[in-house]
């Protein structure tokens, strides 16, 4: 089974002042990535907003990034979604326009109870792209907080396409026993960026994060100080990652770090609602910070 390396941005979906989805902004964003040597994205998920869009939305964008990364990129779909039909629908649009991976955070009103039911719900909701690589995604925000051993356990042979977990969870005991899981056989790619380190002396390979948007360099220097042993390098790159979330802390996450990609020149828009937009004063703000961090 190939396993992911590098690291894998958690893209944001640009938006226009209408509060459209920016599709020609697409292009960009991936230009803006492949410089940064990032090697794959997240597409429609957390950090995309993909819950706040309609299936139409995501579908649409799905084709933008899949014209837009000429196949250079490792392109993750998230197909998850409320409603089984619009979960199997992007799944099987996902399969067919092109993407490589798909991945599903499972529905978190009505959540499974067991681990169990989660299977049954994810075989339901991969019917229509058994063909693709999926990768679960495992975050605290969704609710369903099952052991993720035991889960790779009872998926190992149920689930055909399952490839490995995007593991959003602070437990990093939990993220080696899952990397030593059925013989070590899934890709458990790291996703949380202030935990990076620890992450990299844990054995990860790949990552998956919204600051790689902006600032994938930090994050190759400390993956390259922790395997060679330099702590004091290693301390000085995660010190300036917590300092940027620091920022996506005080500004509600995805619009701070919307605002941080016009570094790039990227306009990416405002957030939708529930999501609270910034003001262009706040939006200034997160820019003036991240420069004077640093984002190389």
């Amino acid at each position: 089974m190939k396993k992911l390396e590098g690291l894998i941005a958690a893209a944001h979906t640009p938006f226009a002042k209408d509060g459209s989805v920016n599709y020609s902004l697409v292009e960009k964003q991936a230009k803006t990535l492949l410089k940064q040597k990032v090697t794959g994205v997240y597409v429609s998920g957390t950090t995309g907003e993909g819950i706040s869009c309609s299936v139409t939305e995501r579908k649409q964008l799905f084709d933008a990034w899949v014209k837009a990364a000429k196949g250079k990129l490792f392109l993750i779909a998230h197909t998850g979604a409320l409603a089984m039909p619009d979960a199997q629908e992007l799944g099987e649009y996902a399969a067919k326009c092109g993407m490589d991976a798909v991945s599903v955070v499972p529905a978190n009103y009505f959540k499974p109870g067991s681990i169990d039911v989660l299977v049954d719900y994810l075989n339901a909701a991969l019917e229509g792209c058994r063909k693709l690589p999926f990768y679960y995604y495992h975050t605290g925000m969704s609710g369903i907080n099952f052991d993720m051993e035991a889960f790779l356990k009872k998926a190992d042979g149920k689930i055909k396409n399952l490839a490995g977990i995007k593991f959003n969870y602070p437990d990093l005991y939990m993220y080696a026993r899952c990397l030593k899981a059925c013989g070590g056989k899934y890709d458990i790619t790291w996703g949380i960026d202030e935990w990076f380190a620890g992450a990299v002396a844990m054995g990860a390979k790949s990552a998956i994060g919204s600051t790689y948007n902006y600032s994938a360099p930090i994050y190759y220097k400390i993956a390259d100080a922790v395997k060679k042993g330099d702590i004091a390098k290693a301390t000085a790159g995660m010190k300036k990652v917590c300092d940027i979330v620091d920022i996506l802390v005080q500004y509600g996450g995805v619009a701070g770090g919307k605002a941080m990609m016009a570094v790039h020149g990227l306009d990416m828009g405002d957030v939708r609602l529930p999501c609270k937009s910034l003001t262009a004063a706040e939006k200034a703000d997160c820019v003036a910070r991240l420069k004077k961090i640093g984002y190389r």
